[in-house]
């Protein structure tokens, strides 16, 4: 059975405001009906050299109190480029990457969403592409010590240029080769590229590791809550359902009324998964 999470970017993270603590981004999370979390490891919430190990423990604490998951750490590609011609910002990309898998590990979260980064002009995609690799196969070296997968997630064309498609996914992984690196699907950077997402989902079958999961409008491109936009929800979870797909479908979305949007996406979801647990809000 699929479990619902909300992003952490609705209350905070993506701009300067809207914004809420973490603690009532987590209580408001719980009374949405949401059964996970979903974590940007980035201020105001939880930038990993922020949160001591007193700090991490109750965060533990607070979301058992409020029957909350941590569903996945999500790193923030602001300043970290894992496909940088710059050693050094590769370099440091891949830190902080090691910091949010410690981070998971102390939150019992199972995964790590990442990406393939962007290439740097003159340098070429290709640069781009190998560079990207060499980080991802350090980062997964040390996913798979922690015991931590590491999600791959596509980014859309007008945002990055190495991993753009569910196939560039799927090529990246089958490259760095570890256990620990498995495919992810985001709905609406799919939507954006053409990308077929139940084609996507039966190819990569048993290998889906997580799932970011909203809707999206082509002609405005435009991130919407789910059923509010164009995209075959109700055929997507079909799929999922057909390749055994039983983990996390992280709802990331912002906007200036982060309630409504959680409400929405609840809601949806409850209407295709009965016997879900519902919200209140």
């Amino acid at each position: 059975m699929m479990h619902l999470a909300y992003h952490t970017f609705a209350f905070g993270g993506r701009s300067w405001l809207p914004s809420w603590t973490l603690d009532e981004a987590m209580r408001l999370t719980a009374d949405l009906g949401f059964e996970g979390l979903e974590l940007a490891a980035c201020r105001p919430h939880a930038w990993p050299s922020d949160l001591d190990a007193v700090r991490r423990r109750a965060m533990r604490k607070l979301a058992a109190d409020w029957d909350l998951a941590f569903s996945a750490i999500c790193p923030n590609p602001v300043n970290h480029n894992v496909a940088s011609p710059a050693a050094r910002e590769r370099e440091g990309t891949v830190r902080y990457l090691v910091e949010c898998l410690d981070l998971a590990v102390d939150l019992e979260s199972p995964i790590v969403r990442v990406d393939g980064g962007w290439s740097v002009h003159p340098h070429s995609r290709d640069d781009a592409w190998q560079w990207a690799a060499q980080g991802l196969a350090t980062a997964a070296h040390q996913a798979e010590r922690r015991g931590i997968l590491l999600a791959l997630e596509n980014i859309n064309s007008r945002r990055a240029d190495v991993v753009v498609s569910s196939r560039d996914v799927a090529a990246m992984v089958d490259e760095v080769g570890s256990p620990a690196l498995r495919p992810m699907i985001d709905l609406y950077h799919m939507y954006l590229e053409g990308d077929d997402p139940v084609e996507a989902i039966e190819r990569l079958g048993s290998h889906l590791a997580y799932v970011h999961f909203l809707d999206a409008r082509r002609s405005d491109r435009a991130r919407v809550a789910p059923g509010w936009g164009e995209m075959p929800l109700a055929d997507i979870l079909s799929a999922l359902q057909r390749v055994g797909y039983d983990g996390w479908l992280g709802v990331e979305i912002w906007g200036d009324d982060p309630l409504a949007l959680g409400r929405q996406a609840v809601r949806f979801f409850a209407e295709q998964q009965p016997g879900q647990r519902g919200g209140g809000g």
